[in-house]
């Protein structure tokens, strides 16, 4: 237990380095210094709370730490997205962007040129006093604006707070491009309303508790969620009867039983989304929160559409469909060594390099999930797992960009690109189904330790 409490304590720390660091000004510590003071730190903290149990979420930070003081410089290059009136100061210089268009079969051209309005003499006034922070809005209508590092403390404070908690940069403009984009146009408009927006979200939460309930349910009839037996083993006699019963007996065990794994993970990441995204967006409908944690728009659904798949296959899987919440930390690296080799940003080599390492750091952190000092479970086969579906979504590009050289990515008739999505889809079950068996069988035995999972809504038949 004391090594416990100090593990944690080792984490908080980092955790307030980290902070310490963000709200640290470039006038106190430059970009370089600032990570050669602070990453040791950080690092050391979180080494020590790995060592004692808290491996998962240590590397977590760890990657995070780097993302914000490393690879990424966010008091130069990040702003905080706004959605509403800017009433404390004057509006700022605005940035115009104009549109020029030769004919239709062009595409635009955009230019970026700053405008000033001509301050009064009351603005004037104002601006003596005006404090040097930096606001960017989109001049005179002001409905979205970009706060970008602030000067005063209290300010700074609530911003780095903010931004810590952003690892999909989700209400974040991180490049100047964007920064420039948000400041200098309306924000689109809400998709739904909120009222919508939190009924939906409150059946998604009552749809997956249902149906993490029936796969919870499925483990008191399967031997293989209770013993150890190979993933294919036949079905008892009971459980095979059911499926025959409804003529889905022609569903190998194997498929059946991923099929359980996958519904369980895919309702699990669903309601870590779906759950503080109708809180806040709920207490935001009554002002209790500003628009960063009210707005609905800043609540995408944690996981992507299936869709992706018949679209991308297994770079759609995992891009689009599987939840994005360490996209950043683990590409973040492969971005900064692409462009620390000066290579173009979507050359296949620069791709090869972000895939290479976001599935190796990938699988090293999925292994840390795993219960340590048990014999019979294999951290590095199930960090395996990760690191052949990385070698899968590479030879995926290197297939797309021979097409691509060979002239066969232009327009297709209906039915070819039906039979591409087909086989898009075939491709990864295929992988899906000769691979997940390496995650499922540790996973498996680790709920065999702790016990089958307590079904709360339905019953166990007589």
């Amino acid at each position: 237990m004391d090594d416990l409490l100090k593990a944690i304590g080792a984490f908080v720390t980092s955790h307030i380095l980290l902070h310490a660091a963000l709200l640290t000004p470039p006038s106190v510590l430059s970009h370089a210094r600032l990570a050669a003071v602070f990453l040791p730190l950080i690092w050391s903290c979180n080494t020590y709370s790995w060592s004692f149990g808290l491996g998962y979420i240590a590397s977590i930070h760890a990657l995070w730490a780097a993302e914000l003081l490393l690879f990424r410089d966010p008091r130069k290059d990040f702003a905080l997205l706004h959605f509403g009136s800017y009433s404390p100061l004057p509006p700022l210089p605005a940035i115009a962007i104009v549109e020029e268009k030769k004919d239709d079969s062009e595409e635009e051209i955009v230019t970026i040129a700053a405008v000033e309005d001509k301050p009064t003499l009351e603005d004037q006034e104002v601006n003596k006093d005006r404090p040097t922070e930096k606001v960017t809005t989109n001049g005179s209508h002001r409905i979205a604006w970009t706060e970008v590092y602030p000067e005063s403390w209290w300010k700074r404070f609530v911003w780095v707070s903010k931004l810590v908690i952003s690892l999909r940069y989700i209400g974040w403009a991180t490049s100047d491009t964007q920064i420039i984009l948000y400041s200098s146009q309306p924000p689109p408009p809400s998709s739904k309303p909120r009222t919508t927006f939190v009924i939906q979200k409150i059946l998604v939460i009552a749809l997956c508790i249902c149906i993490m309930d029936v796969t919870n349910l499925y483990q008191y009839f399967d031997p293989y969620m209770q013993i150890e037996t190979p993933i294919d083993e036949a079905f008892p006699r009971r459980l095979g009867g059911f499926f025959a019963k409804y003529h889905l007996d022609f569903f190998s065990p194997r498929f059946i039983r991923i099929a359980v794994l996958g519904l369980q993970q895919y309702s699990l990441f669903t309601l870590v989304g779906a759950i503080p995204a109708a809180l806040f967006v709920t207490v935001g409908g009554v002002g209790l929160v500003d628009d960063f944690w009210g707005r609905v728009e800043n609540w995408p659904s944690l996981m992507g559409s299936p869709i992706a798949i018949a679209q991308k296959g297994l770079r759609g899987f995992w891009g689009i469909f599987w939840h994005q919440l360490f996209r950043n930390i683990l590409t973040g690296p492969g971005k900064a060594l692409s462009r620390a080799l000066e290579l173009p940003p979507k050359s296949t080599t620069a791709y090869a390099i972000q895939i290479i390492i976001a599935f190796g750091l990938s699988g090293a952190l999925q292994s840390n999930t795993l219960p340590r000092n048990m014999s019979n479970i294999s951290p590095l086969r199930y960090a395996s797992f990760f690191w052949i579906h990385g070698a899968c979504v590479l030879y995926e590009i290197i297939v797309v960009r021979a097409a691509a050289m060979l002239g066969l990515n232009g327009p297709r008739p209906l039915w070819a690109s039906t039979a591409l999505a087909f086989a898009r889809v075939a491709w990864t079950g295929i992988v899906l189904y000769h691979t997940l068996p390496v995650i499922q069988d540790e996973l498996t035995r680790i709920s065999r330790i702790f016990g089958l999972r307590t079904i709360y809504l339905l019953s166990l038949p007589e």
